[in-house]
């Protein structure tokens, strides 16, 4: 039988569930980073849970998390890291990985990962794959984390 998850563990389920790392959760609870890793392992082991992000969805459909609804509750997501910043503007026009990859010199691998994170910490991951990158885009425009018209490319 699943045991209770300790408030630890609740505490630190719901960053992940609201776009933190488990650095960050860490950071954001005043623990170590293994501290907040080892309540991560707990709370999926007691749920049964293959992965952080299952973990979530266990506990959510458990009750155990409220429901996200709008903005979730919780300590507001924390701002792009510069390089995620520097890929989303670069993918801003809705180019290929392949060609954003060849303007910032990277891996298509690289900008895909990249591109993800940055959906995760921007809140837009509840949207359909085709519709991520523009709300995303248009996130990070309005919260000025990158530049409102794309100034690296010059008309040709």
């Amino acid at each position: 039988m699943r045991r209770a998850l300790t408030e630890r563990e609740i505490q630190v389920l719901t960053l992940i569930a609201n776009g933190f790392t488990q650095a960050e959760a860490a950071q954001q609870l005043g623990l170590t980073e293994r501290a907040a890793a080892n309540a991560s392992d707990r709370a999926r082991m007691r749920l049964g849970a293959l992965t952080a992000p299952h973990a979530v969805f266990l506990a959510t459909q458990a009750g155990i998390l409220k429901r996200r609804r709008g903005r979730p509750s919780g300590p507001p997501r924390q701002p792009l890291t510069a390089r995620q910043a520097q890929v989303l503007a670069a993918a801003a026009d809705g180019a290929p990985l392949a060609v954003v990859a060849r303007r910032i010199d990277s891996t298509p691998q690289q900008v895909s990962a990249r591109l993800s994170e940055g959906y995760l910490r921007l809140g837009v991951t509840h949207l359909p794959r085709g519709q991520r990158r523009t709300a995303a885009v248009n996130t990070a425009r309005k919260r000025g984390l990158i530049p409102a018209v794309d100034t690296a490319k010059e008309p040709a």
